[in-house]
């Protein structure tokens, strides 16, 4: 389909996809973004670990295996955002629905929680992070740690710096991820135990409320 003919909505619609390592989220991104663009939407994807070609460059240095303290992940972390900011307000300009890997949530889940990072650090910075990209809608994929982190190692040939913590660490970003999610009403929950087709139904559903409420909301009165 023609750019031109896409279906946009005016002020972009953000829809960020969390959970850990082996939920799946990154498989119900692509099977979103494929079923929007059959249906004829203006959709791009973007990932918070990256995004751009500073954020790509972090990317790397973040997922090495070199040891550092937690703070130092944090300003990491910090800068890929920043740069990704910029990125999706220029995507949200042009009508799109913008699909996120992973967003502000994941720096309290794998930070605060994960490594312990101090809470009057950390905080401050996914607070900023929510406030400035303003997603609608915030998708946390839950699911039993241990098959979770079992599932990851088998995709994965070599363990990056998080895949390789223990898990005990996932227990406790799992914890982040719950924490964090109640102090945000756009963050809901999708039981990510089941098969991927019915995690898929309950993603799509959810997409469709948003696109619905954001389009609603667009429309003069």
């Amino acid at each position: 389909m023609d750019n031109k003919n896409l279906k946009k909505i005016p002020g972009g619609l953000l829809i960020v996809f969390e959970g850990i390592d082996g939920t799946g989220k990154t498989t119900q991104l692509e099977l979103a973004h494929q079923a929007l663009l059959k249906n004829g939407w203006d959709v791009a994807t973007a990932r918070n670990l990256g995004g751009t070609p500073i954020g790509e460059e972090l990317r790397k240095v973040i997922l090495s295996p070199l040891e550092r303290p937690s703070a130092t992940n944090l300003y990491i972390s910090a800068a890929i955002q920043e740069a990704l900011i910029g990125a999706i307000e220029d995507k949200r300009a042009q009508g799109k629905i913008i699909l996120m890997d992973r967003g502000p949530l994941s720096l309290a889940a794998y930070e605060i929680y994960g490594s312990g990072l101090g809470e009057s650090l950390g905080w401050p910075h996914v607070e900023s992070g929510m406030a400035r990209l303003k997603p609608e809608l915030t998708i946390l994929y839950t699911t039993d740690v241990k098959v979770a982190l079992a599932r990851a190692r088998r995709k994965s040939a070599k363990a990056d710096y998080f895949e390789s913590q223990s898990e005990s660490y996932f227990e406790a970003v799992a914890k982040g991820y719950e924490a964090a999610s109640s102090r945000y009403k756009q963050v809901l929950k999708v039981d990510a135990n089941r098969p991927v087709e019915d995690v898929q139904a309950e993603t799509m559903r959810l997409i469709s409320q948003a696109i619905k409420s954001a389009s609603s909301a667009s429309e003069p009165s």
